[in-house]
């Protein structure tokens, strides 16, 4: 039970007082972090600052040689394309999608054009379904000619993108990327990351796992490879659409990404808050994540235990106070509230032994008080005194795990009461329990 006596709350409030360590910060609306935008930056060789010419000559001005060493090297050319053909037909449909590409490049080669390919995709492979498209008005390569962008589906990897770009009178594929479930759909069509060129956001449905979720990825042209590539460090997955906005007023565009499921049945409790995605030169990484304060009891019990399995002791004793000591958290199994405090009290009480922090006895005496006859006493009130009493006559906190391990083995519910929150909630077994 939660109902506490004068003397529990008088020495949780006590512990509480003594611990410094941050529980969970709440989140902000619009977050306000450093941005990670270097800005943008044209790197160049310069020469020693004694060979640069201060009377007029050439380069005398170092930002010229700058420019004079971004030109792009003039041995492409990208507006010579194959004569347009109304007649050119697409192959057999491919079973996957490299062989896809392929045949889409080799249809613009013999002359195909965005509109015909779009209704051959729809009509000869129906690939295209109800997101899928073609587009020859947006150009990614940044040379100045618009690129094929096509959307469509495929046997082998599911939904995938495609961008094909002219070059010295061939089409050739510039960029392929398959993130499964449905065909992508544009999300935004915009420079991004204030480099000049336009970039490709976009997302594709996939509900192969059962639940439905949302995987995003942005296509750009990257200077330092000289071709599109991913502009993500990774696949986005939500549950809802990416959020676009320049949040930190640098110009570019950071890509933020709520997680607002707080799970169910199979999936147990989830935490809540958001991620934001910023520029740092080369690609987009995470640059701030702000997790939700726990709702759930068994929320602060997981991240106190983390905690003490990471060996943060004093973190882990704060957060297991915590979780006694709050009258807002949720119980997630219904009979939470009764069994998950005297686990923190067991914890807590390794957590201080582990410490050598005298108010081990206090919480020994709790544990007494709340939970005095043996026969009707919790399982982890049982492990807690097993604990106490070896570790009182041997001063280890191995041999004291020893005797509780005993009581593991005998009564199977102190793994079943921990192990019967989802799927996506720790494991628990018999060395986690007591990992001394």
């Amino acid at each position: 039970m939660l109902k506490k006596t004068a003397f529990i709350l008088t020495l949780l409030l006590l512990v509480t007082a003594c611990q410094s360590t941050e529980i969970r910060p709440a989140a902000a609306t619009i977050p306000p972090f450093p941005t990670m935008t270097p800005g943008q930056v044209i790197r160049a060789a310069l020469p020693p600052f004694n060979a640069i010419p201060l009377d007029g000559g050439s380069f005398a001005n170092p930002s010229t040689l700058i420019a004079q060493s971004a030109q792009p090297a003039a041995t492409l050319n990208f507006r010579a394309c194959p004569a347009i053909d109304e007649n050119a037909v697409l192959s057999e449909p491919p079973t996957n999608a490299r062989s896809m590409e392929i045949a889409i490049e080799s249809f613009m080669m013999a002359g195909g054009t965005a509109v015909t390919l779009d209704r051959q995709l729809r009509e000869n492979w129906n690939v295209l379904g109800g997101s899928g498209f073609v587009r020859g008005d947006i150009d990614v390569s940044g040379e100045g000619t618009p690129d094929i962008v096509v959307s469509l589906t495929t046997p082998d990897a599911g939904g995938t993108l495609i961008v094909l770009t002219c070059i010295d009178g061939r089409f050739v594929t510039a960029y392929r990327e398959s993130l499964g479930g449905d065909a992508p759909t544009l999300v935004r069509i915009e420079d991004m990351n204030a480099d000049g060129r336009t970039d490709l956001l976009y997302a594709a449905r996939n509900c192969l796992s059962g639940a439905c979720r949302q995987l995003t990825q942005l296509a750009g042209w990257s200077a330092d490879r000289a071709r599109v590539v991913n502009l993500l460090s990774t696949v986005l997955e939500s549950d809802d659409a990416v959020r676009v906005e320049d949040v930190d007023q640098d110009r570019v565009s950071e890509i933020t990404v709520e997680f607002r499921d707080d799970g169910d049945t199979q999936t147990g409790p989830l935490e809540t808050g958001f991620t934001v995605y910023d520029w740092d030169g080369f690609t987009y990484v995470s640059a701030l994540t702000r997790i939700d304060p726990a709702r759930y009891l068994i929320q602060v019990v997981f991240q106190a235990d983390d905690a003490f399995t990471r060996g943060n002791y004093s973190e882990a004793a704060a957060l297991y106070v915590a979780a006694l000591s709050s009258t807002t958290l949720e119980p997630w199994q219904p009979d939470d509230l009764t069994t998950l405090p005297p686990y923190a009290l067991y914890r807590l009480l390794l957590a201080y032994a582990a410490l050598e922090d005298t108010r081990r006895v206090d919480i020994q005496t709790v544990i007494l008080t709340n939970y005095p006859d043996p026969a009707t006493q919790p399982v982890y009130a049982a492990l807690a005194l097993s604990f106490w009493n070896a570790f009182q006559i041997t001063n280890n906190l191995g041999s004291a795990c020893i005797e509780v391990q005993s009581i593991i083995s005998a009564r199977p519910e102190v793994l079943t009461l921990l192990n019967r929150y989802g799927d996506r909630s720790p494991r628990y077994d018999a060395s986690s329990i007591c990992p001394f």
